[in-house]
């Protein structure tokens, strides 16, 4: 087990103690942590601040997330007066063409929609979010830690006491170590954590009948909110689709939903 692994294994162990998938309260917890390191540590670091320059700034979630760490305020106006005045140089080329007499032809169109496509290409195509590189590489480590660990006795413990991975997550573990037995094990637990939790679900729903005077469980309770987390992760550690950057073909989505029939 290489020191990183090792770290990894007890941050899992922590992690199964609370609510929800664990792998997600680690990259929760990695992300927080490099920000801090960032902010109090890097934040006038030349390599650091091209990497943020490149990207446009962190990513919707990371952004916010800075709101949530102590003293954060002057390293992120530190790195936020910068990325201002970037973006107000990359986009003075639309001010510029705007300010031009219109001008009429073929080539005058093409040349006007070339300047104005620049700055937009630019900020398409730029660098992904450095926290989000970061905290990639932490949670490939965390998922094949708790894949290579989970059958050691305080992980399958601990594992057992969790509410289990979410959907992507068990995916991700999944993925490439269909021949690895503790992938296998996984599956096996976490699919049992869901049908556990299906059934809580199902319970809370059947005692919302006016005849009913029997009290929620504290389980039932909180089934909804821990349904959400099983089928997307933590709230803010998947993106959403709204703008995602390749959406599927015309007409996927009425397949998908034909094949999603029972």
């Amino acid at each position: 087990m290489t020191e990183e692994r090792f770290i990894g294994y007890f941050r899992l162990i922590d992690a199964c103690d609370a609510s929800g998938c664990p792998v997600c309260r680690c990259v929760v917890r990695e992300s927080r942590s490099h920000l801090d390191a960032l902010l109090y540590e890097q934040v006038t670091d030349p390599d650091t601040r091209r990497a943020i320059r490149a990207s446009w700034g962190f990513c919707n979630w990371h952004t916010w997330m800075l709101r949530e760490i102590e003293q954060s305020i002057f390293g992120s106006a530190i790195i936020y007066e910068d990325l201002v005045r970037l973006a107000l140089k990359r986009t003075q080329h639309l001010s510029d063409r705007m300010a031009r007499p219109a001008r009429s032809g073929w080539l005058a169109a093409l040349l006007g929609r070339r300047r104005a496509r620049a700055p937009v290409d630019s900020y398409r195509q730029r660098a992904v979010c450095p926290a989000c590189r970061n905290i990639a590489d932490a949670e490939t480590r965390y998922v094949g830690t708790l894949v290579g660990f989970i059958n050691e006795g305080d992980l399958r413990a601990a594992y057992a006491r969790s509410d289990g991975l979410c959907v992507p997550h068990l995916f991700a573990a999944v993925e490439g170590n269909e021949e690895v037995p503790g992938a296998r094990v996984l599956v096996d637990e976490t699919r049992a954590k869901w049908r556990r939790l299906g059934e809580e679900l199902g319970s809370f729903i059947a005692k919302h009948d006016y005849r009913n005077r029997e009290a929620y469980t504290e389980a039932e309770a909180a089934s909804t909110t821990r349904a959400f987390e099983v089928l997307v992760g933590a709230q803010g550690v998947f993106g959403n689709d709204v703008h995602a950057r390749t959406l599927e073909p015309e007409g996927a989505t009425q397949r998908l939903l034909r094949e999603s029939v029972p």
